[in-house]
């Protein structure tokens, strides 16, 4: 019995699918350069990039298949963040107020139950630096809300210095911490998140591809590749018509019709 045949092929990451690109179409893999946008385009068409002299357009493949962009996704992401860090000066401010004005406190005493504890304890970070970020924040933030009884206790007690005292600490201390860690956890989000772009060909038809990620370059074997079932995993997509089966059970990946992409979205060459 002859054995299937094995061809190579780059596998990339887009939103939560495995892609797989013909390997014999891959000229270069590389991190996804500064592009000049071009008026009067789809709008999955960024622009084009200069690849050591080459004027190559870049394809926003999320966007070409029917996902929100990365970038959109990064900015929703930092503007979150943003928004959670002026969440706890304001926290502050009000807890300021309440002792000021001998008011009651209705903001958040459980870290859990402020709008970032709700986000924090249900995300899971997948890049390490982001993560290492996100576990710094914890212990300050808890402390931060924790803060409130006692402040409130202190000023029951009709001892308001001592109040106002343990506050100015936590602004000196537990959050200028926070607003640093949130500082440098929009970085390590930007970082986190930069796209790689693979270069594709025929030999006389060029592009980009902005993808997410590129985990490998392996072989699939040819008796494991069929027709995508319609509608599989919510893609419905003319450039995802086959699916394979990578080895060691590393999961289904989706065939990308490089010729097609090619073919619509290229830049020729003589």
């Amino acid at each position: 019995m002859k054995a299937a045949g094995r061809l190579p092929y780059v596998i990339a990451g887009v939103k939560d699918l495995q892609l797989a690109v013909s390997a014999a179409y891959v000229r270069e893999i590389t991190r996804t350069p500064p592009w000049n946008e071009v008026p009067n385009v789809p709008r999955y068409l960024r622009g084009v990039i200069n690849l050591r002299g080459k004027v190559l357009p870049l394809v926003d493949l999320r966007l070409r298949l029917g996902f929100s962009s990365a970038l959109d996704e990064v900015e929703a992401m930092i503007a979150m963040l943003v928004a959670r860090e002026q969440d706890h000066v304001l926290w502050l401010q009000e807890l300021v107020a309440a002792v000021n004005d001998r008011r009651p406190f209705t903001l958040a005493r459980d870290p859990s139950q402020c709008a970032f504890g709700k986000w924090y304890y249900g995300y899971k970070p997948k890049d390490i630096g982001f993560a290492s970020v996100m576990r710094r924040l914890e212990l300050p933030h808890q402390r931060i809300h924790t803060l409130a009884d006692a402040v409130l206790k202190c000023a029951e007690r009709g001892d308001h210095a001592q109040a106002r005292a343990m506050i100015q600490h936590t602004e000196q201390g537990d959050l200028r911490a926070v607003l640093n860690l949130f500082t440098e956890a929009r970085a390590a989000f930007r970082e986190s998140q930069k796209e790689v772009a693979i270069v594709l060909t025929d030999g006389r038809k060029h592009l980009s591809l902005a993808v997410d990620t590129v985990a490998s370059v392996e072989p699939l074997a040819e008796d494991t590749i069929a027709d995508a079932p319609t509608e599989m995993g919510g893609v419905n997509s003319d450039l995802l018509r086959q699916v394979a089966h990578r080895a060691n059970g590393k999961g289904i990946v989706f065939l990308l019709d490089a010729e097609a992409l090619l073919a619509n979205h290229c830049q020729r060459t003589t």
